[in-house]
């Protein structure tokens, strides 16, 4: 508790520094830089024979929109006709969140930074690791297990060192390190109040998964601002321009789940029966599997379990920084952009629907409501914050992972081996894509890609030399533990409903926490990624 209180004491120091820091610069730029005086015995101009009309000797200093740095800074962008003095004073007026400091949020931070957004909320729940910095631009290998949040900050202003090693000093920057879900509203001593009263200039969703993307959505809908929404994983990314407000010309654009509705929430797995009959309980279980099956096959979107191309989140995240900087320039309009960049066309550009007045998000129409204006974005919203529950319709946890991972016992009689263990199997198969397994596999092991054992689960009883018998004991590998379980427990059902007999003959297993257990624990110096 005492080093909590440490903690908290210096932060706070830290942020009257950093606000002092500021103080001192603004008063730099506008001090009158005073000519030194003149000694006796100088010349004067008359003795010098200098003309009567040359530069008084007094001269006054004008007040400027801009310190004489920042016009230094930012010249080359004034110069353009789009932006101007005008648009680059709207630039350090505004106040934009940033949530995700990742692939898509570092370089949106560090161009935005660069071209003088005044005020930037970073928030973020994560740590830096190594496997991010071939994509995460604004992290470092020495800051491999900081706080994303502060990492960013750290690349942007350069604190707690001086402002002469940052990118850009007159830009305040706020690192938060928590993560955008419903129960960050319940919980307001944690969030700022900027978050809290939604007084954001413009939002941009650098998220990689739909229940976050769809929450970010709701919040922007209901406090009327816009948002930059961006994708990237494997090689493909998208950037779309959303919620705009209505202007004299052109309609409030379209919100996130009006051009992206949401999914419908998946069934909830199937209920254990109590007091049931073997047979009953085998079709439970024949139920579960099938639903964690699908699970697994639909995958996650996210980039740790998908893949991705790091130069895409570069492009991508340069899209999003140049649509927040039409917004904030008040030249934006609803636009979807995709890229892909190893297709023979790599750039498109999709014209965006008109908005919905039945989406759930944004809508103000609900056909079983006849009062209009009692469904809209705002009073959804509002009723989010009073629940007692602080419950969002649709919500589901993003990091929630299948059943099996390092897990070393299942509610099912499964097999699970332990990694000291796999050394002693008969047949080891990895249940990987193909990609994957050409990365690095355990030594003497066969590939057979998850989707294809679930759809011919015999195949794992295949040998490769047609001399050898059909092994005795099979062990499924995969990467984290989740397929290989429902491998082995596809394999088992084979066997039971087509060869009984070797159902009884052959050992069906799998290793608890896969190959990022057998890297921890089995074989020095196997590679983790």
């Amino acid at each position: 508790m005492q080093q909590a209180s440490d903690r908290e004491q210096l932060l706070a120091e830290l942020e009257q520094a950093r606000q002092r820091v500021q103080q001192l610069e603004a008063a730099l730029d506008k001090v009158t830089l005073a000519k030194p005086p003149v000694s006796s015995s100088t010349p004067s101009a008359t003795a010098r024979g200098d003309d009567d009309t040359a530069t008084p000797s007094k001269r006054t200093r004008r007040e400027w929109p801009l310190g004489l740095r920042e016009y230094m800074r930012y010249g080359r962008q004034m110069m353009l006709p789009q932006i101007g003095l005008a648009g680059q004073l709207k630039l350090k007026n505004a106040h934009v969140l940033v949530v995700g400091a990742g692939g898509l949020g570092c370089p949106v931070l560090l161009y935005l930074a660069a071209a003088g957004v005044g005020e930037i909320t970073i928030l973020d729940h994560d740590t830096v690791e190594l496997s991010n910095l071939h994509r995460q631009v604004l992290h470092t290998e020495t800051r491999v297990g900081m706080s994303k949040a502060l990492s960013a900050k750290q690349a942007l202003d350069a604190a707690p060192r001086t402002a002469h090693d940052s990118l850009n000093s007159d830009v305040r920057v706020h690192a938060v390190q928590l993560a955008f879900t419903p129960a960050l509203f319940h919980r307001p001593q944690d969030a700022p109040k900027p978050l809290l009263d939604g007084t954001f200039t413009l939002v941009l969703d650098c998220t990689d998964n739909p229940a976050t993307r769809h929450f970010l959505n709701a919040y922007a809908a209901a406090h009327q601002i816009p948002l930059v929404s961006g994708g990237a994983v494997r090689a493909e990314g998208t950037v779309g321009v959303f919620s705009l407000p209505a202007s004299d010309s052109t309609p409030q654009g379209p919100c996130y789940a009006c051009v992206f509705p949401p999914s419908a929430p998946s069934p909830p797995p199937p209920i254990r029966p109590e007091n049931a009959s073997e047979a009953e309980q085998r079709e439970y279980e024949r139920l579960e599997d099938v639903y964690y099956e699908r699970l697994s096959l639909s995958g996650t979107g996210a980039c740790a379990d998908e893949g991705v191309i790091g130069i895409l989140c570069g492009v991508v995240g340069i899209g999003m920084a140049s649509e927040a900087m039409r917004v904030l320039l008040g030249t934006a309009a609803p636009t979807l952009h995709l890229y892909s960049p190893l297709s023979a066309s790599p750039y498109r550009t999709i014209k965006m629907r008109s908005r919905k007045l039945t989406c759930p998000a944004c809508g103000t129409s609900n056909p079983d409501q006849p009062d209009p204006d009692s469904d809209s974005a705002e009073r959804r919203w509002r009723s989010f914050l009073e629940s007692p529950t602080g419950e969002w319709p649709g919500w589901s946890d993003p990091l929630c992972e299948l059943p099996g991972v390092g897990q070393q016992s299942t509610p099912r009689a499964d097999k699970r081996i332990r990694v000291e263990e796999l050394q002693e199997r008969t047949r080891v198969i990895d249940t990987r894509p193909a990609a994957e397994y050409g990365i690095a596999s355990v030594e003497g092991s066969v590939n057979i890609p998850f989707p294809r054992l679930l759809k011919d689960p015999s195949l794992a009883l295949a040998s490769s030399d047609a001399d050898q018998p059909p092994p005795d004991r099979i062990t499924f590998i995969c990467r984290r533990g989740n397929d290989s379980l429902l491998a082995s427990r596809a394999l088992r059902r084979y066997l039971e409903a087509h060869d009984p007999p070797k159902a009884t003959t052959i050992e069906v297993d799998d290793v608890v926490g896969g190959l990022s257990a057998w890297a921890r624990q089995g074989e020095e110096g196997f590679p983790i990624y």
